[in-house]
């Protein structure tokens, strides 16, 4: 079975499943790039991938000429989704293919996002060309379902999808031990400092765990817009020494760090299409606190379970949220060690490949394959109830 993939570059969360799938398909497997990798992520830590299956569409025409090829001819086709693939996929479901599209939340800012041009571009196509088509809409977000069945598309075409950074074995009790030695509890964000991520809560936490008498150290990892006033509201605040900003580092630099820390808190609003720091901050055993509408918390956290979760923006959740952990330290690393089994067991690239693999096999085989949860499992609209 020859499988190809259709999307923007490779990446340090496309790579592990990239390459579990040309091992499955003994090498009958392309990854057709459509785009470098831009400066902008290489200044944020992404390195450039070597791969002997990544085709380069953007180098060349003859280049992309082949990656249409490919596209067409192969049993099957996964694309990334927008306005890039779209071409691919006009050539392809011509021959009533079968084709995967991956998404994350479409709707990110709401109605707004209905009239975009790369939205209205897709649904166009979906309620056209391609309605009566099998494609597959593989959702890399909780609200992907929501935001396809509100605009009448892809009903009973949608499963649960992921991105799927590598997740290291761990020796879980050993790493909870060492984190146990901390002098204090250790809590990291990671992110860019932008409005949607929502620095700002942070240290407003931070302010708040100080006034109540906790003693604990944030580290705050990244770079951004917000980046010098988030600094000047350290300082104002008095939280000098309690809050640290770090930063840029590369990728594998900040999962190391991930590995020395006891809650990951990640406050990013809707607008956050899934957010693969949460998968590696649980692959390095730290307990998530996470806010309800970003994309990856419907599918990989529990409330209470391997993590916390809270309203998106409400400050007085998180903190609730974070000094539940600090008074219980035994519940905060029993959530950890459920968050780390959660993506080394289920949701890694490993399984995904496996069962996206077994799924397309049993469709060209005119079968159709069901798994219970967790990746290519259906995907249907929900409310959460956090």
């Amino acid at each position: 079975m020859k499988i190809v993939v259709v999307s923007n570059f490779v990446n340090h969360y496309y790579a592990p499943l990239a390459d579990e799938l040309f091992r499955l398909t003994n090498g009958d497997f392309w990854f057709v790039e459509v785009e470098p990798l831009p400066e902008s992520f290489k200044k944020g830590g992404f390195s450039v991938y070597d791969r002997s299956y990544i085709v380069r569409a953007w180098e060349s025409q003859a280049e992309q000429q082949r990656a249409y090829r490919l596209a067409v001819e192969a049993d099957v086709l996964y694309t990334g989704g927008g306005k890039f693939v779209v071409d691919y996929e006009k050539r392809r479901l011509r021959y009533n293919k079968l084709t995967l599209e991956c998404a994350e939340r479409i709707l990110k800012r709401g109605l707004l996002n209905i009239v975009s041009p790369t939205n209205l571009l897709t649904q166009f196509y979906y309620h056209t060309r391609f309605h009566k088509k099998p494609l597959y809409k593989l959702c890399i977000s909780g609200y992907t379902a929501n935001d396809m069945y509100f605009q009448h598309a892809f009903k009973d075409k949608c499963y649960k999808w992921a991105y799927f950074p590598h997740i290291p074995e761990q020796d879980v009790e050993s790493l909870l031990q060492k984190k146990s030695h901390h002098r204090c509890p250790r809590i990291i964000w990671c992110a860019r400092f932008i409005p949607w991520k929502h620095p700002e809560l942070a240290v407003q936490l931070a302010e708040r765990l100080a006034c109540e008498g906790y003693d604990f150290e944030l580290n705050m990892v990244g770079s951004g817009e917000l980046y010098e006033a988030i600094e000047k509201m350290i300082a104002d605040k008095g939280l000098v020494g309690k809050v640290n900003l770090l930063g840029n580092h590369p990728n594998a630099d900040v999962v190391k760090m991930m590995a020395e820390h006891d809650i990951f808190l990640f406050t990013s609003d809707r607008r956050e299409g899934w957010g693969v720091v949460l998968n590696e901050a649980m692959g390095q055993v730290c307990c998530p606190v996470a806010s309800k509408e970003i994309g990856s918390v419907p599918f990989l956290l529990k409330d209470d379970e391997n993590g916390l979760v809270f309203g998106a923006g409400n400050l007085d959740a998180l903190f609730s949220k974070v000094k539940y952990l600090m008074d219980n330290p035994e519940q905060m690393r029993e959530m950890a060690r459920h968050a780390y089994h959660t993506v080394s067991d289920t949701w890694n690239a490993t399984l995904a490949a496996r069962r996206l693999y077994d799924f397309c096999s049993a469709y060209l085989q005119g079968k159709k394959l069901v798994f219970a949860d967790g990746p290519m499992s259906k995907a249907v609209p929900f409310l959460p109830d956090v």
